[in-house]
Order: structure tokens, then sequence, then C-alpha cells
């Protein structure tokens, strides 16, 4: 009976780690690791967003609190989003071939921001019931 409530205020406890309504998107996404002078910029895609931040795919790991520049197209968008993100996790899928990177926003514009936000609401509130 013990362990029924200890799962249960573990689970609300991770629940409660996301600030942001988060949704699956691939969206094309090209990235650089701006700590480095001899870093590449590579293109990617989303896995999902929030308006704090995305999970995207890369062929390279991370470390903690590396800042990358970041342009990520959305939908219904004729021209890139531009954006400096934190990587906040780095988890191999494929050894030393690919990685998910989930990254928060740090530096983001209101209207990019905002933009993000009303793309997030229109797929909520569009999403297929069932």
């Amino acid at each position: 009976m013990a362990d029924d409530k200890d799962r249960e205020l573990k689970a609300d406890i991770v629940f409660e780690r996301r600030r942001f309504v988060r949704i699956k998107g691939n969206f094309v996404v090209s990235y650089k690791d701006i700590t480095t002078k001899e870093a590449k910029t590579d293109v990617s895609q989303t896995k999902d967003i929030s308006v704090g931040g995305l999970l995207f795919t890369s062929q390279e790991k991370f470390a903690l609190g590396t800042i990358l520049s970041l342009k990520l197209r959305l939908p219904d968008s004729h021209d890139y989003i531009n954006v400096k993100v934190e990587v906040v996790a780095s988890k191999q899928l494929v050894k030393d071939v690919l990685y998910d990177i989930r990254a928060k926003f740090v530096k983001i514009g209101d209207v990019q921001k905002d933009y993000i936000r009303k793309m997030i609401d229109y797929n909520l509130k569009n999403k297929p019931k069932g």
C-alpha cells in the first residue's frame, strides 16, 4: 500500500518537472556549437518542441551546458527562427553515431516565442481525437 503512494508521489514529481506543453513534431533544425571555433553547422530534425525548449537528434554528443546557435524551420514559415539554446541532456541512441539532445531556449525573442506558442496551440486544437 505504501509502495503505491510512493509511486504516485514520484509520478507527480516527474510530471511537475515540465513547465511547458510539449508537442511531437519533426521540424528542420540546423545547429552549431558556439563555444568552439572548430564547430561545424549540422542539420537534423526535432522530435518535440515547447515554448521552453526542444528535443532533436544529433550526430554529436554535447556536454551539458553547451550553448548552441540554432535555426529552426517551423510550418507555414518562410524564414528560420534563430535562437540560442543550452544543452540540458544528451542521450546516446546509437553508439558514437546518434544522440538525442534536449535543450532549453536561453536567447529567444518575444516574436519567436509567440510564433512557437501559436503553432503549439494550433496543433493541440487540431489534434485528431482518438
